[in-house]
């Protein structure tokens, strides 16, 4: 039996936990979707909100799926204040723990997604489905991005090509 839902959640999930898990030295896969896309970019900027807590989980090195189970069973347990936040926050998580550590790598993200498919569809398909699935969830923070998204993008574009051109002028001086 088709489930779209449950099949567009495993194939965003999937693609941003390879995303990051990629090796260090590997180029970025193209996102799969704009939702993918978007995902990669909130979760990215909320990494780096909250980078004190995130940083200690960088190469995490133990059990990765109790990890997220525990995580998961915390964040997903109150679902009166289950928001895009929280699922935002989950998946952030989960997208640090398989960073950087590259042993079962491949095989701990399919059972992350499986375990969050699992619970996220199992205890809040309701509230997934009432606010837009996740066209709904490109609709919410696409509206709200833009400003920083661009904002950051030029600042970063911008150190970008000071630090080309110093290389630059530097390489030719030698």
């Amino acid at each position: 039996m088709d489930d779209p839902l449950l099949e567009r959640t495993r194939r965003l999930l999937t693609d941003y936990l390879m995303f990051c898990a990629r090796e260090p030295d590997e180029p970025e896969p193209l996102p799969r979707s704009v939702e993918a896309a978007l995902l990669r970019s909130v979760a990215e900027q909320f990494q780096e909100q909250h980078h004190f807590f995130f940083s200690s989980f960088y190469g995490y090195k133990g059990n990765r799926v109790l990890l997220m189970t525990q995580m998961a069973d915390a964040v997903l347990s109150d679902s009166e204040g289950f928001n895009w936040g929280r699922l935002v926050m989950l998946l952030a998580f989960a997208g640090t723990i398989v960073s950087q550590e590259q042993i079962n790598v491949l095989l701990d993200c399919q059972l992350i997604v499986d375990l969050l498919c699992d619970r996220i569809l199992g205890q809040h398909r309701s509230w997934l489905e009432a606010h837009g699935g996740w066209d709904g969830f490109y609709h919410f923070f696409s509206s709200h991005l833009p400003l920083d998204f661009w904002r950051s993008l030029l600042i970063k574009t911008f150190l970008y090509w000071v630090f080309a051109t110093a290389m630059l002028f530097i390489w030719k001086r030698l």
